[in-house]
């Protein structure tokens, strides 16, 4: 297999995809608003409970907070990675609920998004993609 060849789709869900786990989303966020120090820490609270009920109804497969260790990262200090099935996560980012809980986070600390993430098959599937659209270009 040459540097550019990606496994076929079976062998890359062999070897890569977990069973349930074929997308994910990462929410981001900032610096806490200054004066809503309580506000934020209530929130992470809100937010975690709200994933935990997330992962008991099966909607997500999985979430996990982080923190950067050594400060800020641009303007992000941490982020919730979700993980699941991508329909499902395409779903929650039109649901009100958490369209809500995101709006409410952002009034506790800068800089909220969410940002949508391919996994597994999906991944290899969007780097053969990337593959022939510069193949098409004559760039490979």
């Amino acid at each position: 297999m040459s540097d550019l060849e990606i496994p076929d789709e079976a062998q890359y869900e062999q070897r890569f995809e977990h069973e349930h786990v074929d997308g994910g989303l990462i929410i981001s966020f900032g610096s806490v608003h200054i004066g809503r120090e309580a506000l934020a820490v209530e929130m992470f609270t809100d937010v975690s409970r709200f994933l935990g009920k997330l992962l008991a109804d099966d909607r997500i497969s999985s979430f996990k907070p982080y923190f950067f260790a050594d400060g800020t990262l641009h303007d992000m200090i941490g982020f919730f990675l979700l993980e699941g099935h991508r329909e499902d996560l395409d779903a929650l980012r039109r649901d009100e609920e958490f369209t809500k809980m995101t709006l409410r986070a952002g009034a506790a600390v800068q800089n909220v998004r969410v940002h949508t993430m391919v996994a597994g098959s999906e991944a290899g599937r969007l780097v053969n993609m990337y593959r022939e659209v510069r193949q098409e270009l004559g760039f490979l």
